[in-house]
């Protein structure tokens, strides 16, 4: 890993925001992701409401722990809330195509070289999203 990956995840939903925070406390209670991924909380101020709602966690990779450590992670906060799970879409930014497609396998939990059996193509986790490279923005549905 080159340079420093970025991973938005977003929700959508009456709940998003709450959604989104509990996501964003779970990755910050993780030890293994100390030091390996800074977090970051993206608000959108929301006419009519008292304060900025989260609209995005931003999750800044720049080790290759914090790669390996951020899916088994995301995962585990994903299994945790069972059927609760709202809609989450995936953007990587700053990775090549492989290196995007890779981190999304496991943000699915699919095993590298297993293709998605929901008939999603690529990048797409069974929610929505695209994946990308350098620069570019792309998505998953994990």
């Amino acid at each position: 890993m080159g340079s420093r990956l970025q991973v938005r995840f977003e929700a959508a939903g009456p709940d998003a925001g709450q959604e989104l925070r509990s996501l964003l406390d779970w990755f910050t209670d993780d030890r293994s992701l100390r030091g390996h991924v800074r977090l970051e909380r993206i608000a959108a101020d929301v006419p009519g409401r008292m304060g900025p709602d989260l609209e995005t966690v931003l999750a800044v990779i720049s080790t290759a722990t914090g790669l390996a450590q951020l899916p088994l992670s995301y995962l585990a906060w994903r299994h945790g809330r069972g059927h609760r799970t709202p809609p989450v879409t995936v953007h990587v930014v700053g990775a090549d195509p492989a290196e995007a497609e890779a981190l999304l396998r496991r943000l699915r939990g699919t095993p590298a070289g297993d293709a998605p059996d929901d008939g999603a193509g690529p990048g797409d986790a069974g929610e929505a999203g695209d994946a990308g490279g350098d620069g570019g923005a792309g998505g998953d549905r994990p």
